[in-house]
């Protein structure tokens, strides 16, 4: 697929939303291990092993595992530099 001059590039970013209310309805409950990493500027490898440490939650198996959102708002809220 061609880019086109006329219409500018977006970059994959997330979205910010300054209303509350609206941020709520449109953030994904769960994510995959590729972007909880993406999220937390952190390596697969490193998301899979605090999965395994019991640091971060997961729902589900093999391809199909998730993360909650609020496990990665957790783990964030525990480990900030106070």
């Amino acid at each position: 697929m061609t880019s086109n001059p006329m219409m500018p590039q977006r970059p994959d970013t997330a979205l910010i939303i300054l209303d509350p209310e609206v941020q709520a309805r449109l953030e994904p409950l769960q994510v995959t291990i590729d972007e909880a990493a993406r999220l937390l500027a952190y390596d697969s490898r490193t998301i899979r092993r605090l999965i395994t440490r019991g640091e971060i939650d997961a729902v589900g198996e093999g391809r199909m595992r998730r993360i909650p959102v609020q496990s990665l708002r957790d783990y964030l809220q525990r480990h900030i530099i106070k």
